[in-house]
């Protein structure tokens, strides 16, 4: 074989190299590029899956089952925890069951929640309770209430929780009725058809209604509340 010859080979040979080197070059990146996007991928899931277990421990879908169909609600934990925990409390033992929506008023609320409402006597019904009472949930200023109206309404007792991310007393939210500051027990109202900003600071919002608004639209004073129970 000639000088020449065995150059022409050397040099096909070095190509051949050169190639399988970009080869494994290439399947290498397409490996680390393969891992990546499973790092992604699994990330994405875990963060997913997280998330979601994280938001299902702060919210809890109640139904209220009625004549006129059901009303599902979710409770928010993280806007009003104590509020919540009493009112799942009181839902786990019954304790609503055959009470009435013993207050109706045309494009502002229907209310319920009252034990007394069972009998046959509507003088007492608004009255009753659990027999205990707790604490308001409000950060007045989460829900835009003025500062001048926060100090008034200080001053007239109200306490707030300003750690708190509150809810307002909106279309379909569902607040503690209540005689004062701090006088919440077991009674509730579901907003209607209007906005009421001037209950914000006022009432605690623990929850809104998800579905059945038209069902929420139906009820009459005197419709029967044939159980809640939780989702």
């Amino acid at each position: 074989m000639g000088k020449a010859q065995k150059l022409k080979e050397q040099r096909k040979i070095e190509r051949i190299n050169e190639e399988v080197g970009k080869s494994k070059k290439r399947k290498k990146l397409e490996i680390i590029a393969a891992a990546i996007v499973l790092v992604l991928v699994l990330g994405a899931v875990v963060f997913f899956y997280f998330t979601r277990i994280n938001k299902e421990k702060d919210i809890i879908m109640i139904i209220i089952e009625t004549d006129k169909g059901n009303i599902d609600l979710e409770m928010d934990k993280k806007a009003a925890p104590k509020t919540v925990e009493n009112f799942i409390r009181l839902v786990e033992e019954g304790f609503y069951n055959g009470t009435k929506f013993h207050r109706v008023v045309e494009n502002f609320i229907i209310q319920g929640g009252d034990p007394l409402s069972k009998d046959d006597n509507p003088d007492n019904d608004g009255t009753g309770g659990p027999g205990y009472s707790f604490e308001d949930e409000i950060n007045p200023k989460s829900i835009g209430v003025p500062d001048e109206t926060i100090k008034q309404l200080e001053a007239a007792g109200y306490t707030y929780n300003y750690n708190l991310n509150s809810l307002p007393n909106s279309v379909g939210a569902i607040s503690m009725a209540n005689s004062g500051p701090n006088t919440n027990g077991s009674q509730f109202f579901i907003i209607t058809t209007e906005d009421q900003a001037h209950l914000n600071g006022l009432h605690t919002v623990f929850g809104r209604v998800v579905r059945g608004m038209d069902v929420v639209l139906q009820i009459k004073q005197g419709d029967i509340i044939n159980k809640i129970t939780i989702n």
